[in-house]
């Protein structure tokens, strides 16, 4: 029985309280949320504190090592209490809903004070600057802000436990520990070092007196340092990354702000500290110096992207320079993440109090200056690193080229559908999230890599990183859809399960097995559990108001202090705005963020039923992650499946974390209560509109394949990845590319056709060429995907002279496109282009590409010509080849195996159009004409090619015509038929007089070419005896224009034609030669 569409509408509305998240049970995951948090926090403080963590399954506290190359553990631990510190924001949040958040707050800070204050951080700890200053610096302003009451906090600003009052204390550590970082931004490029000691200073050399004052500027050689009584520690790692250099604005741009409020307000008390020879380091003198050198750090950064406004990830804070390897790979997570965060939230959080320019810094960068960098950065991402099927996520690209270079998606990147929430992007973010949803369901975490063609896991573990949790909670502030609800219940259940540990959280090291690390990070508190903890809470102070506030990449929430009015305020904030419009960031248009409630989503649902979990593509990312390939249901009890994964890989899944009897939440059931595509698993089917439906997935017949970069020397240019030549493209090289490929129906037979490389689509009636060993020796996600094969058909080559200069290949590319994408090409449309504009286009390309490369390796860079070479400098004649598809003969007069040419090319190694290599075999054609009525001249003996016209009589009777002899190699006849419908098409591949066109690659299919019927055996035309060596007939197309070509060959080769397989499908249009 069918429901009448007003009796299903009037259902709903009855059922409308059922269909939402009930306030009690959300206030409930609230209250889980907050004992989360607190499970971690008090077992770190009851056994760990002043320690930097606490080993959650060991309950035992975690310091630094004595190894200098363990950056993984000593990079974040410093001996300054991390956890402490960083979990303080977290608890003033927490305060709102728990007196125990509130007195633990306190509690920590009175603590942190006795043990720090007195001295400051003087640890000798080398640690890495941008983990201290996120985690730190950027803890300790956060706390002092809910502290004095700039941030909502319970209490009374200033008072903690017992009428305890706080004097400022988090601020003036702050700004210890900040000053103990200045040395690192002493390099020449304005990029700090990524690590300085908090003790000594120096980031590579240390006094050997350890008594002795530490110098504030950091040793650039060793000969120096010696003469200043410092010895080098080890050799020192000078790469940085764009996230680490580019990601402290918000930190020490309101470090500064806050000081320089301190100075104002609290005059006398600065002199004190001035004075003070003990205990904490300051820079009162200069407070404006921790917003200056954070960013001028960003914009030497920014500076050095790529043409693409791509940023790499790998940089040397000493030359400046991306690194060989890191350096290439434009990606928007691991050491890329963050850089695009700050360039949002700088805008943000300095459009409420713009710098102030003084003598320090008299020019400083306008807020907007901050969003058209991310403006900039986004467009590129969206550009070149998106990826729209099965699902929308973003892969890693190549920053001088675009071109796909990884096939990993990593776990930190699962912040930025939650970046485009800020920058008023939602539908999109939407889009991205539900893949991360997807895959987290799959594994019941995130892992650390993941490859989306292959759907496996690359590196398995998972830290308790919050990038998701984060991108959740923004996207429900947003919307209000009651999925991200759901999603946030799916995490916090899966954590509850899968991570707890007797004193506190471990990360997973294994997603796939459950195994737990013995190690819980701070982040896992001060981010993870915080977020979860708002997102359940909306009715929290910081989600009130409209103060421009924001969260570090650390989870700390941190705001402007209030500026004083003083006289001249005015009329710097307006001279600013005349330097923000002179420097083209002025708008005639104010920018706006999108309102999610306008957005047109398809079907339109009402408040009744979750507007994501009713989209048409909800449901397509399950198939992207292989969620469609686990079991229908899971046993209800701890214990471990076996699934096949779509490779037909055994793997086996640890649903509980199973080790730990103690556990409360072992037995929690991660399965939805319908199957196990069906995600997240915390959703109830109610939520999803009646009227809603699944749409087809897209794609379901495209394949992307995308191969590594191969790694060149230092200073080599590698050769362009792909050319456009006559028909087509030539693939040069398959690093870095990514190959699109769809599948079509050709006479009731599904092939495969390449659709696209990088950027470039390929039309239906284009070829693809490779070299036949690059598909040999190819592998592809481990195996042999592709297989070659010999085709029926052969290849007749040859090349012809001609006085006329080609035209430049076609190409459908722009010349504006071409040199705004900066490919390792020119394309020039057209006849109509005077030689002196193409040399100054390739003037300009050459330029542009020796700004990217070493100074010492400019004179390597090839020439990129596009027309074809003369034979001699002297000459005014160009030798051009060309390929006719060619069928040998059969019948017993026929030869099994033709004599070949080999090699007929030699790959491209640059953009030259160089004269045709390797020389072909035979260097001279006898024209025959019919040859039919008498034999051919004892001349033609002496000819390794023979020219027919196909007529008048049997092929056998025209090879019976022919002189034996050991130079002859090869007959051809050339078929005259112009019935034939692709009899036309031969004028213009044999086009020479007119110009047309450079080199060809491989001939065009002609499937209207009969095979040759060699009916008698071939015998001497002088004495009628059979040969003992037949000569090789072979039967091409294309008439007059053909023989006269032919005719006037200046040499002549023969080589067989390939096909390639993909999975055991044809690829109708990728052709491999040798």
């Amino acid at each position: 029985m069918r429901l009448d569409l007003t009796v299903t509408v009037l259902l709903g509305t009855l059922l409308q309280p059922c269909l939402c998240m009930p306030k009690s049970h959300i206030l409930n995951l609230r209250s889980e949320a907050h004992a989360m948090f607190h499970h971690g926090y008090d077992s770190y403080f009851k056994f760990a504190f002043p320690a930097d963590e606490i080993r959650p399954l060991s309950c035992i506290p975690l310091s630094r090592d004595n190894q200098p190359e363990n950056f993984a553990l000593n990079d974040v631990l410093g001996n300054y209490s991390v956890t402490a510190v960083d979990s303080l924001s977290a608890l003033a949040i927490l305060s709102h809903t728990s007196a125990h958040s509130h007195e633990q707050f306190w509690r920590t800070v009175q603590n942190i004070v006795d043990v720090y204050y007195p001295t400051g951080f003087d640890r000798d700890a080398k640690v890495q600057v941008f983990e201290t200053v996120i985690r730190g610096v950027g803890g300790l302003v956060s706390a002092h802000e809910f502290a004095v009451g700039l941030l909502p906090m319970a209490g009374i600003p200033g008072v903690g436990i017992n009428g305890w009052k706080y004097e400022n204390q988090l601020l003036h550590l702050a700004h210890d520990l900040a000053t103990r970082l200045l040395p690192a931004f002493t390099t020449d490029t304005g990029i700090p070092y990524p690590r300085v000691n908090l003790k000594y200073g120096c980031v590579n050399v240390r006094p050997e007196d350890e008594d002795a004052e530490a110098n504030e500027k950091c040793r650039k050689d060793d000969e120096e340092a010696e003469k200043g009584g410092f010895k080098p520690l080890w050799n020192e790692r000078t790469e940085t990354c764009a996230a680490g250099a580019g990601s402290l604005t918000l930190e020490l741009s309101t470090l500064s702000r806050l000081l320089q409020r301190f100075k104002e307000d609290y005059p006398e008390e600065v002199e004190k500290l001035k004075k003070a020879k003990d205990g904490l380091r300051h820079k009162w003198d200069d407070v404006e110096v921790f917003e200056k050198v954070s960013q001028d750090a960003f914009w030497s950064v920014w500076e050095r992207r790529s043409e693409l406004n791509l940023v790499g990830a790998g940089l040397d804070a000493v030359t400046g320079s991306w690194e060989q390897q890191s350096g290439s790979l434009a990606g928007i997570g691991a050491s890329t993440d963050s850089f695009f965060e700050y360039a949002m939230k700088t805008y943000i959080l300095l459009s409420a109090s713009p710098t102030v320019p003084s003598l320090a810094n008299p020019e400083p960068s306008p807020p907007l200056a901050y969003f058209d960098a991310f403006e900039q950065a986004a467009a590129a991402i969206n550009k070149h690193m998106l990826v729209d099927s099965p699902a929308v996520f973003y892969q890693g690209v190549h920053m001088q080229t675009g071109d796909a270079m990884v096939q990993w998606v990593d776990s930190l990147s699962a912040f930025w559908p939650g970046l485009l929430v800020l920058a008023g992007n939602v539908s999109i973010a939407e889009k991205a999230c539900l893949f991360y949803t997807a895959l987290w369901q799959r594994h019941q975490a995130l892992p650390e890599r993941y490859i989306p063609a292959r759907q496996i896991v690359a590196l398995q573990w998972w830290p308790g990183r919050p990038e998701f949790a984060e991108s959740v909670y923004h996207l429900y502030r947003a919307t209000k859809d009651v999925w991200y609800l759901r999603v946030g219940e799916m995490i916090l259940r899966d954590i509850q399960r899968r991570c707890w540990g007797r004193c506190g959280w471990g990360g997973l090291q294994d997603v796939r097995s459950g195994e737990v690390s013995d190690r819980m990070e701070s982040f896992m508190l001060s981010e993870t559990a915080a977020y979860l903890y708002l997102l359940f809470d909306d009715d929290h102070p910081l989600h009130k108001g409209d103060q421009a506030w924001v969260f570090t990449t650390e989870g700390h929430p941190i705001i402007m202090p209030p500026q004083k009015r003083i006289r001249g305020k005015r009329s710097a904030i307006r001279n600013t705005d005349m330097q923000m419009h002179r420097q083209g960031y002025g708008r005639t248009k104010a920018p706006t963020c999108e309102n999610p409630k306008m957005l047109k989503q398809e079907p339109e649902v009402g408040a009744l039923f979750s507007r994501v979990a009713s989209r048409t593509d909800t449901f397509h990312s399950y198939n992207a992650v292989g969620l469609n390939l686990l079991p229908p249901y899971v046993p209800r009890q701890p214990t471990r499946i076996t699934l096949l994964d779509n490779e037909n890989t055994v793997q086996e899944f640890g649903y509980y974390n199973d080790k730990d009897e103690e556990n409360p939440y072992r037995y929690l059931i991660p399965y939805s209560p319908t199957n196990g595509s069906f995600y997240p698993w915390t959703l109830p089917p109610e939520i999803i509109s009646p009227m809603a439906y699944c749409g087809k997935l897209p794609n379901e017949h495209k394949l992307d394949l995308v191969f590594s970069v191969t790694q060149t020397k230092p200073g080599e240019t590698p050769p362009p990845g792909w050319i456009n030549i006559r028909g087509g493209v030539l693939i040069n090289s398959l690093s870095g590319l990514r190959l699109g490929f769809e599948k079509q129906l050709v006479e009731d037979t599904i092939e495969y056709f390449v659709t696209k490389i990088g950027d470039r689509v390929i039309s239906r009636d284009e070829i693809v060429v490779i070299e036949k060993v690059n598909i040999d020796t190819l592998h592809v996600d481990g195996g042999i995907r592709f297989q070659t094969s010999k085709d029926e058909g052969y290849e007749v080559v040859f090349d012809f002279e001609t006085e006329h200069k080609p035209r430049p290949t076609p190409t459908p590319t722009s010349t504006k496109d071409s040199l705004k994408d900066k490919k390792f090409e020119i394309k020039l449309d057209g006849e109509d282009l005077s030689d002196e504009f193409r040399t100054q286009v390739e003037k300009i390309l050459r330029e542009s590409l020796l700004r990217h490369l070493p100074t010492e390796n400019t004179n390597t860079v090839p020439e990129r010509t596009l027309t074809a070479q003369p034979l001699t400098p002297d000459s005014n004649k160009f030798l051009i080849r060309r390929h006719l598809h060619a069928i040998l003969s059969s019948g017993i007069g026929a030869v099994e195996s033709p004599p070949l040419a080999g090699r007929t090319h030699s790959m491209l190694h640059s953009m030259v159009h160089v004269v045709p290599s390797p020389t072909l075999p035979w260097r001279s054609v006898y024209v025959a004409g019919l040859a039919c009525d008498q034999p051919l001249p004892s001349i033609a003996a002496t000819y390794p090619v023979i020219l027919f016209k196909r007529g008048k009589c049997p092929f056998s009777q025209k090879m019976s015509n022919v002189p034996t002899s050991s130079a002859v190699k090869l007959a051809i006849v050339v078929n005259f038929d112009e019935s034939v419908p692709t009899h036309a098409g031969y004028e213009e591949v044999v086009d020479f007089d007119g110009g047309g066109g450079v080199n060809d690659w491989v001939a065009l299919r002609d499937d209207h070419l009969i095979r040759p019927l060699l009916d008698r055996y071939q015998v001497d035309s002088r004495n009628g005896q059979r040969r003992k060596n037949p000569v090789a007939l072979v039967f091409v197309g294309g008439g007059e224009a053909t023989y006269r070509a032919l005719a006037d060959a200046r040499a002549v080769g023969l080589r067989e034609r390939w096909k390639v397989t993909l999975d055991g499908l044809l690829v109708g249009n990728l052709v491999p030669v040798v």
